[in-house]
């Protein structure tokens, strides 16, 4: 009777390891062009505005006060008395060797921004949907880039020099 219980399992721990392989698949995607964008930096950070820009043209955004100062620690490099979700974000990529490849600032759309993550491991890329100031507050803490879209900054960007 035990022999009939084990047959019956092993349909059962194939399809979990097929489920599984499944999920270290999934959103499998191919990189972005980054011909369409540019090179961005926190230009500056005041209160709860942010400037995101390339050489003399930013984008002007405002953001929480919380996010706004995870921007700005991002920027100094250091951990206030506790780390913050950012902190230990960037601690568990490095823990198991993800590597956020960079960010894109790719869209305005009825008053929102849109931007997306790259994550590395192996040979696979994950393409992830962020906030704009999530993804930049992490892209600071693990020295990654960040780019905007070309059109977007020529279309949105102030002169600000």
């Amino acid at each position: 009777m035990s022999k009939i219980k084990k047959s019956n399992r092993l349909p059962f721990i194939f399809f979990i390891i097929f489920v599984l392989f499944s999920f270290a698949s999934i959103a499998i995607v191919n990189v972005t062009n980054l011909e369409d964008y540019v090179v961005a930096d926190v230009l500056q950070v005041s209160e709860n505005t942010v400037l995101l820009g390339n050489n003399c043209t930013a984008i002007i955004s405002d953001t929480s006060p919380e996010r706004a100062q995870a921007i700005q620690t991002g920027i100094k490099g250091v951990i206030d008395q506790r780390p913050n979700t950012y902190d230990i974000f960037a601690e568990t990529l490095r823990s198991f060797n993800i590597t956020l490849e960079y960010v894109t600032l790719d869209s305005f759309v009825n008053g929102t921004y849109y931007a997306n993550l790259y994550l590395s491991s192996t040979n696979k890329i994950l393409k992830i949907d962020v906030k704009p100031s999530d993804g930049i507050a992490l892209a600071l803490r693990t020295n990654s880039t960040i780019y905007i879209n070309r059109t977007l900054l020529q279309e949105i960007g102030k002169n600000i020099c």
